[in-house]
């Protein structure tokens, strides 16, 4: 029995030895942002401090500034902005699609900040979708926003690898927490959520335990039939975010 016992027990140590040693190729998939992207004339892309930065300028006293998930090319979702009478920023993260460096939250923060002070208006608006949502909210808990759409958010990189690896002390060597509750807690920006029904990788748990901690959370809305991978796919994810935005704008 004893022989068992060690067996398993070395196993356990393994496991958790890779999670902390392999955790930046787990949480961060650059691999899979597409370098290159379909985008509309309007939409002008530029490099400041080696990041890729995608803009459409509307002259508009507003900005829409959107951090996108993981493994995607931030810069497709400005094909859908740029339907809108505002001005729309995006980046790539450090390490993904034509962006230089390497992504880490250090790295992913520091980046948004960059871009932020770079282009800010008058009146900003943050958009932030799964990873983005922990970028959306740092960035909101430090300026003065008018408002924060988060989409399909997680409370953090921490509470996901607690649901997913609960037998391992995941908060004791995790680099990289990616805090979303700590940042829009410190916010007294409106929140507005939208869900995907069928999402797996932020699920119900995450959410609820984020909900908590949003001071003045306005609405949440679901999208039926959609998964954390394919929400921005739906029609019905953009009509919401124009009402979002809208309401924002407007200020209602």
């Amino acid at each position: 029995m004893k022989w068992i016992i060690f067996a398993l027990a070395g196993i356990y140590l393994l496991f958790c030895l890779y999670l902390f040693l392999f955790q930046e190729k787990i949480i961060f998939r650059p691999d899979l942002a597409p370098k290159e992207v379909k985008l509309k004339p309007q939409i002008k892309v530029s490099y400041l401090e080696g990041l890729e930065v995608g803009r459409v300028n509307k002259h508009s006293d507003i900005t829409i500034f959107y951090f996108g998930g993981n493994a995607n090319n931030a810069l497709q979702a400005l094909n859908n902005l740029a339907t809108f009478p505002y001005n729309s920023v995006t980046l790539n993260y450090p390490g993904y699609a034509n962006s230089k460096g390497k992504p880490s939250q250090k790295a992913i923060f520091k980046a948004a900040q960059i871009v932020f002070e770079k282009f800010k208006s008058k009146k900003n608006i943050i958009i932030g979708r799964s990873l983005g949502s922990a970028v959306a909210s740092f960035i909101a808990s430090r300026y003065s926003v008018k408002g924060v759409i988060l989409i399909t958010p997680f409370h953090s990189i921490t509470h996901l690898a607690k649901l997913k690896y609960p037998f391992c002390p995941v908060r004791l060597f995790l680099r990289h927490p990616f805090p979303t509750c700590q940042f829009i807690q410190k916010s007294d920006a409106k929140v507005y959520i939208l869900l995907a029904q069928n999402d797996t990788t932020t699920p119900p748990a995450t959410t609820n335990k984020l909900i908590k901690c949003i001071k003045h959370l306005q609405k949440i809305y679901t999208i039926k039939e959609a998964t954390h991978a394919n929400i921005l796919e739906f029609q019905e994810t953009w009509q919401k975010l124009e009402e979002f935005i809208e309401e924002l704008a407007k200020g209602r």
